[in-house]
């Protein structure tokens, strides 16, 4: 074998081992790169469940609001309902030319003071 053939096949190898140096730079990058990518996603899911849970936390409060806007709510139509048959008792006994025998203003501050009472025990 002659020196030329011998610096030629050096030359080969010096070209691979070259070759295989920059694809393993290369693969090194992209391994860095992906696990930043990583890193990101993680940041990512970590600020996703916390919104998720502040959206769920905030769900809840909402509920329980909404849940004592149904209640009283109801509480009122419940309450108006009464007032509104007494009204029409009340109209009836005008009609009737029973007002005599009733003490409006009486029975106004009785009905007035159950409503209070009725409305203490449902705040309590």
């Amino acid at each position: 074998m002659t020196f030329e053939e011998m610096q030629n096949i050096i030359e080969g190898m010096l070209a691979v081992q070259r070759e295989l140096q920059e694809s393993q730079l290369t693969l090194k990058e992209s391994q860095l790169e992906f696990r930043a990518s990583q890193e990101e996603f993680r940041a990512s899911q970590e600020e996703f469940r916390a919104g998720q849970e502040e959206f769920r936390a905030s769900q809840e409060a909402q509920k329980i609001v909404l849940d004592e806007l149904i209640q009283r709510y109801g509480n009122l139509a419940e309450q108006s309902i009464r007032q509104k048959e007494i009204l029409d008792r009340l109209i009836g006994y005008s009609l009737t030319n029973e007002s005599e025998h009733l003490n409006l203003e009486e029975k106004l501050q009785a009905l007035e003071a159950r409503i209070k009472r009725f409305e203490e025990r449902n705040q309590t």
